[in-house]
């Protein structure tokens, strides 16, 4: 399977566990939404990617706050980022 489609199944996961959630913060829930955005945006436009990294860093700190409370959430951002860090994004 190629990197993109890979990618595309992860990103399909990360939506599914954000509308699955119970987060309790509309405004956790609007910020994952965006990162998610994003995420797409991005690869829409790999050449306009962030030069500074602020997309994989926000990627990170999503991963560590959900870690405890919402673990398949955490996987499936962690696997979206180590993905997009192997496609050089």
């Amino acid at each position: 399977m190629n990197d993109s489609r890979h990618l595309d199944e992860s990103l399909n996961r990360l939506r599914s566990e954000i509308a699955a959630l119970d987060l309790g913060d509309e405004e956790a829930r609007r910020r994952l939404e965006k990162l998610v955005h994003d995420i797409e945006k991005t690869l829409a436009n790999p050449q306009r990617a962030d030069a500074d990294g602020s997309l994989g860093d926000r990627l990170k700190a999503s991963v560590l706050r959900f870690e405890a409370s919402h673990p398949r959430l955490a996987a499936v951002m962690n696997e979206v980022t180590e993905q997009l860090v192997n496609m050089g994004i």
